[in-house]
């Protein structure tokens, strides 16, 4: 009887776990207990601050309590949940743990309806500050990656506090600005990722006030795949979750923002669009098209973005856009808006899904119609569920699934072919969806084109995209509930796929086998042909649709050929079996291995489904192969296939196979078979011996699955098995003699499920019932809470006969064994025959005792003490001598196991193979109880393939009932993995892994290896192993240890689990630590490239660890929510586990201090290696930390090893050096209280928190602005509050910033902290030495080894900052000289490059001088750069620009007041003939312009103008510069400085968000633009007048290249607001630009330009204005090349703004281009053709006069007006012929008539031209290409065309004459 609790906990799950268990009835309490114990315990450890043991103990086992599906009641997940969200916070946790405790609080909190917003409530700015702090912390600290608390932050915002929204956005949108990328996207990255999308009615703030602000700062920055991805997901989210909100256009949306989206998803799939101006499409990628994609610009901006893209999530973009486009679907009656848009899109890009035009959209598009229709049945499934929330009129109504899959059925027909795995993988997924949607529109359009690809000998492709397609949709397509017409193609496609199968062609024989056991496995296999009821049917078969009688009918009739069809396919599968390659386990191909392993997954599945009849005939012909002939080659798999049917039906296959297995085995062995001893790995298989492996094979196959029915055979089991032990010699002979053993075993003693069919046994066995109905219950699905399972449990008379035969077997050989020992000379052969013996007597007895009859030593009180878990052992009763003799015998084998691992290292250890089996022994003794892992893992990764497979979508665990008997066997195999795990230690457990360990430190190489794996394996098994190897490990690192123990050990650090302690534990880091220094002695170059290895293993594992945790005060509640029935002694444990926790930190602090100074020590020496020496520094390295303090011999390392010879060390010196300044600077302001230290919230006495007083302030931008350029002098110093983050104001001011008051002492530091005054006197005498200058400067000027090294070095700058920072200008007077040498070696670019970091160094360390000193400096500074600047070279010249940036970079411009005057000063000289020297200056500014931002807007009126009146300047150089210049200037000019958040979201709200951005100039802008157009066309004049010289040297021809430099800068920038403005103004004057036909150049930079501004997405408030530029432009322009030039740039521009264009606009467009099929110039007419595609919808019926011949000259005279009527009819014939082109693959309603008229035109004058043309241009004719494109669907298409209609077409396509 089940108790109750188990019912219990299994409701819970959907699946019924623990119920459906053999031994469920044991289970009483087992989940209580267990949670409360993790309870109790977790809460013990928190209290006690005991993290790093008892907490992480207790979390790894709460996971374990979570594997196994045990419920978490909802206010005990609620707590738990909030107590780990509370570790995670807590300041000081170790990295490691902090990813633990967030995967644990994930598990706990991701699922919607176990816990919601009512249940918990967590704080969002912790996480944040985490988040903050680690990823991205300031320019000298460490960042650390936590993918963990990223992925935590995504599923805690549910539980958010309601005015987090608000919070949220006061946070970030301040710090938006689209001046930096890296902000940018790191702004809405944290946007993305904190907002909580879900609504809940206690929010103060809804996704229905933050949505337009949302589409607006989507609309201001552009060109980034990362920002799109981000705000798809964040608005798809939206739209998932709030589809009872809003009362928009659809719901919390407007048209426009579904529009933008759509716009967006356009982007994202890259079309090529577009034709080259002779017209020739680029949908094959052709040059000169474009694609609505962003190019390689969206790479290049997202690579600037750097470390900000950590935070995005994983890139899902066309699920988010699916997600949103179906979830934004509400129904208009029967239409739905975002229904039609996505109707359109997939209309526009039809073309693109067809096979021929292949390309990487191909994936993107299929993948996005996968998503779609995965989308949309996710939704109807939940639409359908009682608890739905979306209100009854937005739901998917049946009409609206009908249209949608409508859309998406012909491109996914197109698409199923397509030309790689990936796109056709899409294709199937979509059609499984579909298919589960609307079957009967899906089912018989496919199977019309699978029969002929399956049929088909020549496209062979088709063949396995059609068996591929069958494998994903043969559950929807088979069942009888979901699609009734489907039963009758089973038998038919079944035969199909038998000429599938064939070995030389591997990938279609796995395609249909795959099919066939998706197929089979829910269909029970009956001949229902022999049972007659009265139906008959009456209806015609050619109708369509069928009564389910008539269809029933059917299917029963086809049920007869299952017969032929097994026989057919049994042949198959010993032909495949006759054609495998030879046998060679390490040579076997993967091809061959995954062919077996799928044909012989699809047998097992197939004789599960078998009916008796049925059955018997595949057992015969098995038996019949099996004993007809031997297959070396095939041994294994057939052996296999025997197992497979034999544990259908264990009587009649144990009938068949045992007496002849044993007849010829015994007639094998008498005759010598397997006599010849041999028992290495690498020898041969005797040719001989062939006949015994294989029946051999089939034995112990066969015998594994008997069960209760092996004690029939017991007697000649025995007997075979004896003789085989006793005579067996041969490696193969011996070993398989050991798999029977193990077999005999396993089976009588596991606990396993009997039968995998697909209906239950009662049902099964009811032979009325399935002669009768067996085909009505084809693919049903499983009932988890009535699976009927049978499972095979033990009984007594097999449990007794398990003991024998264990004894039997055992016990001789371990006598043998002791008397080899024993003897002087023991065969090796020997050896290895009985110890094989004992390993598989092992494995097979695993599940006899839970223990290994070992009594457990006395544990500590603190240690938890884990109960085994019940999992149907044979002897549990303690009672019975039967159980007592089973633990006797596991400790025998135990000592036994440790007596021959002594014998064999003292006496035989050369003897590898005996070895080798005795290391398998100790595993398998320690490891395995029941289950191997490796099985295990198979088992759960083969489970979790087929579930893919096999599961209904969208339904709760709707799956075939032989997946779910699959799952409770594995849930049964993961109670046995639990037991494995965390295992107490007894001596002799202790003996045999270190005899592990001594195997893994031998001599021989081969022995090392296995028990390395083995050991590594084990150890995890036990508590505390590590402490027992560790020590021997290390000491195998010593000077005094043999090199082969060396290597050994160092090969089992390189083992994650063995290296993890000298990570974490700092009982062994610092003899780790040391000994890797230390290894020096062995020069071996295999052991020095270990050694290497290991060490940079550890330095990339190593995360940053912590001596304390600040735990808060209040943690007392959490504690008793989480245990509120706590045990009486709960209180004095805690203490007792307190102060031995404050006990190991103490030690851990003090090994820390001691490995430090032993590292110290080890640097003195000067016999050390150099290698090993930075080995040793690097170690130091990593180990710094604020909250230690810095020693004055820590800071003397820094300094010697800045000062090193070598690079390497240096490189570690000066990132040590920033270190060491930085923890003395932040212990200093700390004051003491090294809480500080731990929680990061050191504040500077100069830093002040700034009240914004008047949110309402319009002009604060404008005050700040003023305010940065206003000097300091002592008298406004103390008033003065300096801004240093650039970002700050620009588009939103927040509550309150951060500013710095100037500093009016010498320096920040005054005094020092105590702890760290020697290391700070230490640096302070090296660094105000000549000496230390001369030699860093010296290193620095250098030249470098790698070219990319050669480039301004940011971490030496900060070395010179942190030295001026924390010393002031007391080093200064020593460095001066030696910075002044560098700087006068202008022609030295080294020593150029060593200035410009030390002087950056200086620039950047004055942040906190008072005014006096920094006068002072400057004063030596001034003149000293103004030299530098104007002899930079070429070589140079970057480092200077990286100069400007590193110092301008995150500083308010008052600090650099007089950098900028210098710079500044330098203007452009018109007159000058140097150009780089002009270049040079501007290259300058443009650092300085680009670091500054925004802040430098008041100083553009002093460059711009300078920079216009020089845009016609003489030099290539200068004016490229000037054009980035002009627009980087440009963009700086928009400033929208909201007020506050709340004022923005209400400026937002006005509108719905989209493109709220400038799109027209100011007066000031138009005034400039109009001042360069007006020049521009007086030079274009003067260039016309003057024909002479060349245009290419004209003012017109180099203004005109400045500006296109500017404008291709300004179109490929991501911030649009300095770029719309400026496209229509130029738009006409590019075109003309395009007509100076002697100067290429310009010509080509004009094109590029007009390329790109098609690109740009435009705003719909702008759309109408670049419309009517575009149609001016084809309409009134006088020149036909400029016509012609404009309509590839407007083709572009359409399919980019396909969504966002109103109707008017479109039907505009149309017609001009309409208009221009008449255009005098055939060229024109010929692109306005191609440009019209599928947008033409007017016919033009034009008569032409006719011709006539005069009679005297015999030539055609041509009448008035016939020329024009060519004109005219060819632009219909044009016109007609785009039509048709863009409909390639369907026909509409109006097209056969279309057609037609076309073929009546082709002995028109006018059909001559057009065929001319396609000569001339090598195209194929209209219609012969659609008769291309339509031939896979002409059997379809040719219905809609009349008789006449397919007359005339046919007459025209095939030659009338025989000889044409």
């Amino acid at each position: 009887m089940v108790p109750l609790s188990v019912f219990e906990d299994d409701s819970h799950h959907t699946m019924h776990y623990s119920q459906s268990l053999p031994y469920a009835d044991l289970l009483d309490q087992e989940a209580e207990q267990w949670l409360n114990d993790i309870c109790v315990n977790l809460a013990l450890s928190v209290k006690a601050k005991d993290f790093t043991r008892g907490a992480l103990a207790w979390v790894k086992r709460l996971s374990s309590y979570m594997d196994m599906k045990h419920a978490v009641p909802r206010e005990t997940r609620a707590h738990l949940a909030k107590l780990l969200y509370e570790m995670i916070i807590m300041p000081g946790m170790e990295p490691a743990l902090v990813e633990l405790w967030s995967n644990n609080c994930i598990r706990l909190i991701r699922h919607r309806k176990r816990l919601g917003p009512e249940d918990l409530e967590l704080e969002w700015r912790p996480l944040y500050e985490i988040i903050e702090k680690t990823l991205f912390p300031k320019a000298r600290q460490r960042a650390l990656l936590l993918g963990a608390v990223l992925r935590l932050t995504g599923y805690a915002q549910r539980f958010f506090t309601g005015t987090a929204t608000q919070e949220i956005l006061e946070e970030f949108l301040p710090k938006f600005t689209t001046h930096s990328i890296s902000e940018a996207t790191r702004s809405q990255g944290y946007i993305a990722l904190f907002l909580p999308v879900e609504n809940q009615p206690h929010y103060t703030t809804r996704a229905q006030d933050y949505l337009p602000t949302i589409f607006s700062l989507w609309s201001i920055f552009t060109y980034s795949p990362t920002f799109d991805t981000q705000f798809v997901i964040l608005v798809s989210l939206i739209a998932e979750f709030n589809m009872d909100q809003g009362n928009l256009d659809i719901g919390l949306f407007t048209k426009q923002q579904v529009k933008t989206v759509f716009t967006t998803l356009l982007r994202m799939v890259n079309l090529p669009v577009g034709s080259r101006s002779d017209g020739s499409s680029s949908v094959t990628g052709a040059a000169g098209g474009s694609t609505t994609g962003y190019g390689s610009q969206g790479i290049r901006v997202d690579t600037k973005a750097g470390s900000s893209l950590i935070l995005r999530r994983r890139p899902e973009r066309f699920k988010a856009l699916a997600r949103f486009v179906v979830y934004t679907i509400m129904p208009e009656g029967n239409k739905s808006y975002t229904l039609d848009l996505l109707s359109d899109m997939i209309q526009a890009t039809e073309l693109y899904f067809h096979p021929s035009n292949h390309g990487n959209w191909s994936y993107f598009l299929t993948s996005f119609a996968r998503h779609l229709a995965s989308e949309f049945l996710k939704r109807w499934r939940e639409e359908q569920e009682p608890d739905c929330k979306t209100p009854v009129e937005r739901r998917l109504t049946v009409e609206l699934r009908r249209q949608f899959v409508l859309i998406l059925r012909p491109v996914t027909y197109l698409s199923m072919f397509g030309k790689d795995q990936y796109t056709v993988g899409a294709s199937q997924f979509t059609l499984k969806f579909l298919s589960w949607l609307e079957p009967d529109l899906i089912f018989p359009g496919l199977l019309e084109r699978i029969y002929p690809s399956l049929e088909t000998l020549t496209e062979t492709h088709r063949t396995s995209s059609a068996l591929s397609i069958l494998a994903d949709i043969s559950l929807p397509l088979f069942s009888r509930d979901h699609y009734a017409a489907g039963g009758k193609h089973l038998l038919p496609l079944l035969q199909l796929a038998i000429p599938g199968i064939d070995m030389n062609d591997p990938l279609k024989t796995i395609s249909s086998l795959m099919f066939i056991s998706t197929a089979l496995m829910s269909i029970p296999i009956f001949d229902q042909t022999q049972v007659h009821d009265d139906y008959y049917p009456t209806e015609d078969y050619m109708e369509g649709t069928l009564s389910r009688e008539t269809e029933d009918y059917l299917v029963k009739q086809t049920t007869g050929e299952f017969e032929e069809w097994l026989a057919k396919f049994m042949r198959r599968v010993f032909t495949i079996f006759e054609n495998l390659p030879q046998e060679n386990r390490k040579k076997q191909g993967n091809m061959e291995v995954g062919l077996t392993q799928m044909l012989l997954h699809t047998c097992d599945i197939l004789f599960n489904q078998l009916s008796e009849p049925l059955y018997d005939l595949a057992l015969k012909l098995i038996v019949e192969f099996v004993n007809d002939r031997v297959l070396p080659n095939a041994v294994r798999a057939v052996g296999q296939l025997c197992d497979a049917i034999t544990t259908v039906n264990t009587k009649k296959a144990a009938k068949a196979f045992i007496p002849i297995c044993i007849t010829h085995i015994q007639m094998e062995l008498e005759h010598g078979a397997a006599s010849t001893a041999a028992h290495a790995a690498a020898s041969n298989l005797i040719l001989s011996d062939s006949t015994f492996h294989w029946y051999q094979n089939v034995l112990f196959s066969v015998v594994s699955s008997l069960g209760p029915e092996l004690l029939v055979y017991k007697q000649d089991v025995l007997n075979v098995t004896h003789a085989m032990v006793n005579q067996c010699r041969s490696r193969r002979g011996m070993m398989w003699t050991g798999k029977l053993i193990r077999g005999v075993l396993i089976t009588l003693l596991n606990v396993y499920p009997l039968d995998y069919r697909s209906l239950n046994p009662s049902q099964w066995k009811d032979t009325q019932f399935m002669q009768n109905n067996a085909h009505q219950v084809w693919g049903k699905p499983g009932d988890p809470a009535n699976l009927e399972i049978q499972w095979h449990t033990p009984s007594e008379p097999e449990k007794d006969f398990a003991l024998f035969f264990l004894k039997e077997f055992l016990n001789p050989s371990v006598e043998k064994l002791r008397e080899l020992m024993t003897s002087e000379s023991s065969s090796s052969n020997e050896l290895c025959r009985h110890l094989a013996v004992v390993r598989n007597c092992l494995i097979g007895s695993a599940t006899m005792v839970a223990d290994d009859g070992i009594p457990l030593p006395e544990q500590d009180q603190d240690e938890p003490i884990l109960p085994i878990l019940q999992v149907g052992y044979a002897f549990t009763d303690i009672n019975d001598s039967r159980t007592q003799q089973a633990r006797e015998i596991r400790k025998n084998v135990a000592e036994f196991i440790h007596q021959l691992s002594y014998y064999f290292t003292s006496k035989k250890e050369d003897d590898v193979e005996s070895i080798k089996i005795l290391i398998k022994i100790a595993r398998t003794f320690l490891s395995e109880r029941g289950v191997e892992k490796t099985q295990f893992d198979h088992s759960k990764s083969g489970y979790s393939y087929a579930k893919n497979i096999g599961q209904t979508p969208g339904c709760k665990k709707q799956y075939p009932r032989n997946l779910l008997v699959r799952r409770a066997y594995n849930h049964h195999m993961l109670r046995l993995r639990q037991n494995v795990q965390g295992r107490i230690r007894t001596p002799l457990h202790d003996a045999i892994l270190m005899d592990l360990l001594e195997f893994s430190l031998g001599s021989y190489a081969e022995i090392r290896k296995v028990s390395q794996m083995a050991l590594s394996a084990t150890a995890r098994c036990f508590r505390d192993s590590k402490s027992l190897i560790m020590p021997i490990l290390l000491n195998a690192l010593q000077p005094q240890a043999p090199p082969d123990r060396m290597k050994g050990a160092l090969y089992l650090f390189t083992h994650k689990s063995i290296i993890m302690p000298c990570l974490r534990n700092w009982q062994f880091i610092p003899t780790f630590v040391m000994a890797i220094c230390n290894a020096q002695h062995q020069d071996k170059l295999t052991i020095q490239e270990l050694i290497r290895k290991v060490f940079l293993d550890y330095i990339s594992h190593f995360n940053s660890f912590s001596f304390r945790v600040l735990v808060p005060n209040d943690t007392t509640s959490l504690v008793n929510a989480v245990a509120p029935n706590v045990p009486v002694e709960f209180e004095e444990r805690a203490q007792s586990i307190e102060s031995k926790v404050v006990e190991r930190s103490k030690e851990r602090i003090e090994a820390y201090y001691g490995l430090i100074e032993q590292l110290l020590d080890f640097l003195l020496n000067s016999r050390v290696h150099w290698r090993f020496a930075a080995m040793a520094a690097n170690f130091i390295e990593v180990f710094l930390r604020s909250d230690v303090k810095p020693s004055k011999r820590l800071a003397a390392f820094a300094n010697n090893a800045t000062l090193s010879e070598l690079p390497t060390m240096r490189r570690i010196g000066i990132s040590a050096t920033i270190q060491l300044l930085l923890y003395i600077k932040q212990r200093t302001l700390a004051g003491g209280n090294e809480d500080l230290l731990i929680t990061r919230q050191i504040r500077n006495p100069l830093k002040v928190q700034v009240l914004v007083q008047t949110p309402n302030d319009q002009l604060m931008g404008k005050k700040l602005l003023q305010a940065s350029y206003q000097p300091l002098t002592p008298e406004n110093a103390s008033s003065s509050l300096l801004v240093d983050n650039i970002t700050l104001g620009w588009y939103v001011w927040p509550k309150q910033y951060t500013a710095y008051k100037v500093n009016t002492s010498d320096f920040l530091l005054q005094t020092i902290d105590a702890d760290s005054s020697e290391a700070y006197q230490e640096f302070s005498n090296t660094f105000i030495t000549k000496e230390y200058w001369v030699k860093i400067c010296d290193y620095l000027s250098q030249e470098v080894n790698q070219k990319q090294e050669d480039r301004f070095n940011s971490s030496n700058a900060r070395l010179f900052s942190s030295i001026f920072q924390t010393f002031g200008d007391l080093p200064l007077s020593c460095a001066k000289e030696s910075i002044e040498k560098l700087c006068m070696a202008t022609d030295q670019k080294n020593s150029q490059r060593a200035a410009s970091e030390i002087l950056a160094g200086l620039i950047r360390g004055t942040k906190h001088w008072s005014l006096q000193k920094l006068d002072l400096v400057w004063d030596w500074l001034t003149p000293l750069l103004r030299k530098l600047f104007h002899s930079i070279t070429p070589d140079s010249l970057t480092y200077w620009e990286s100069f400007v940036r590193f110092c301008a970079a995150r500083r308010d411009p008052r600090r650099i007041q007089k950098l900028i005057d210098l710079i500044l000063e330098s203007e452009l000289d018109p007159t000058s003939d140097a150009a780089f020297n002009e270049s040079r200056k501007l290259l300058l500014v443009r650092a300085l312009v680009i670091t500054l931002q925004w802040r430098f807007e008041p100083l553009i009126q002093k460059v711009l103008p300078t920079w216009f009146n020089n845009i016609q300047h003489p030099y290539k150089q200068v004016r490229e510069v000037i054009g980035v210049n002009i627009n980087e200037a440009l963009q700086l000019e928009w400033i929208p400085s909201y007020p506050s958040v709340e004022s923005l979201l209400v400026a937002n709200a006005k509108t719905d968000g989209v493109g709220n951005v400038p799109t027209t100039l100011t007066p000031i802008q138009a005034e400039r633009v109009e001042k360069v157009i007006a020049r521009l066309d007086m030079w274009l004049q003067e260039m016309n007048d003057n024909k002479t010289g060349p245009s290419g040297s004209s003012d017109y021809a180099h203004a005109s290249k400045t500006v296109l430099c500017w404008l291709h800068e300004a179109l490929s920038h991501w911030n649009l607001s300095g770029t719309l403005p400026y496209i229509v103004p130029f738009l006409q004057k590019i075109f003309a630009m395009q007509e100076v036909n002697d100067d290429q150049d310009l010509q080509i930079m004009a094109t590029r330009v007009l390329n790109l501004t098609a690109r740009v997405s435009y705003p719909p408030s702008m759309l109408p204005t670049m419309i009517d530029q575009f149609l001016t432009i084809l309409t009134t322009s006088t020149s036909w090349h400029i016509r012609i030039r404009a309509l590839p740039v407007l083709q572009v521009f359409f399919f980019k703004h396909l969504f966002v264009m109103s109707s008017q606009q479109l039907i505009r467009i149309m017609k001009v281009i309409g208009q221009m099929l008449l255009d005098t110039q055939i060229e024109v007419r010929q692109l306005a053709s191609v440009t019209l595609g599928g947008l033409f919808n007017a016919k033009l019926l034009i008569r032409i006069p006719k011709r006539k011949r005069d009679k005297v000259t015999g030539k055609n005279v041509e009448p008035v007006g016939f020329a024009e009527a060519v004109v005219q009819k060819h632009a219909g014939v044009l016109g007609i012929s785009c039509l048709i082109n863009a409909f390639p693959y369907e026909v509409p309603e109006w097209m056969p008539d279309i057609l037609c008229e076309l073929a009546e035109c082709m002995s028109d004058p006018a059909a001559e031209i057009q065929v001319k043309e396609e000569k001339q241009k090598k195209k194929k004719p209209v219609l012969l290409i659609y008769i291309r494109t339509h031939s896979d669907t002409w059997h379809e298409d040719m219905l809609k065309f009349n008789e006449d209609q397919l007359s005339l077409l046919s007459d025209m396509l095939i030659s009338p004459s025989y000889y044409a």
